[in-house]
């Protein structure tokens, strides 16, 4: 398949899984779904982002660990290409100096990496089902996701080997760690998946 198909294809297959909770979900059903994504959260690595992130999907999730695994790395995705578009934009204005620039690119090399490791992990989650090593796929989705924190953590060394407009940095360091707090939850819920 084209790249362009495939892109189009993982994100139909993404809005699909982030799509919010169905009108047709009754009352009950939706107040076990939620206790099941805060039960899930309450011992996540953030709890509180855990929650904010995951609830609105809890129809979706159902009381499904793997869907659960799934939604929390759509949604590190998601968090990623925010981030992703607030570092090119802070790339584009013309007050940064070229050491800034620099710093800026790599950030965002590092950036689409992350992005790439989470699609990675998430092509092995949703293998599972169908895998002969289920172990060995969460292995995988492990490596990908703690990869994924790796460059994410990356784009930050870049900041604390030079001056930096304080404003600049604070907003990277911002979106930078909302992204890895995110990541490191849907890394704590593939930790704890058992197959």
């Amino acid at each position: 398949m084209e790249p362009r198909i495939l892109t189009i294809s993982f994100l139909t297959t993404l809005a699909l899984i982030l799509s919010p909770v169905s009108s047709s979900t009754t009352v009950t059903q939706q107040n076990t779904y939620s206790t099941f994504v805060k039960t899930s959260c309450s011992s996540a690595t953030y709890p509180s982002a855990c929650r904010k992130s995951l609830l609105p999907y809890a129809a979706t999730v159902q009381t499904n660990p793997l869907k659960l695994a799934t939604v929390a790395l759509s949604a590190t995705l998601n968090t990623a290409n925010t981030t992703l578009s607030t570092i090119t934009k802070l790339s584009k204005t013309k007050q940064i100096t070229n050491w800034e620039a620099a710093v800026l690119k790599d950030c965002i090399g590092d950036i689409k990496d992350s992005m790439d490791e989470v699609k990675s992990s998430i092509n092995e989650i949703n293998g599972i089902s169908t895998s002969a090593n289920k172990r060995f796929a969460i292995s995988n989705a492990q490596t990908w996701t703690s990869a994924a924190i790796t460059d994410e953590n990356s784009c930050l060394d870049g900041f604390s080997e030079g001056q930096i407009n304080p404003t600049v940095k604070k907003k990277i360091r911002n979106s930078i760690v909302n992204l890895a707090r995110v990541s490191s939850n849907a890394l704590y819920l593939i930790n704890h998946l058992s197959v």
